[in-house]
């Protein structure tokens, strides 16, 4: 819980040990990985460390940040009672 609070207090940006704890407690949450010059791609927390290695092994792209879409950022203050 304390993670997922973190994350809203960061506008939804989430670090690497956070999409880790993420990934482990939270498997389906769907994440935002921003590329540099690739498309954005929207997948669960559990495949995105997996995603960003991969894309950044074969040098193809580098992760620019990893984030939470807004429905699900709205979805979480809604749960957690926090006013905009």
């Amino acid at each position: 819980m304390k993670t997922l609070k973190d994350i809203l207090s960061q506008f939804g940006y989430i670090t690497k040990p956070q999409l880790a704890e993420l990934a482990e407690h939270f498997p389906a949450t769907r994440v935002v990985i921003k590329w540099g010059a690739m498309e954005r791609e929207r997948i669960c927390a559990w495949e995105a460390a997996e995603r960003i290695e991969e894309v950044e092994s074969r040098d193809q792209d580098y992760c620019r940040s990893v984030f939470l879409s807004c429905k699900e950022t709205n979805l979480l203050k809604e749960a957690f009672a926090i006013a905009d």
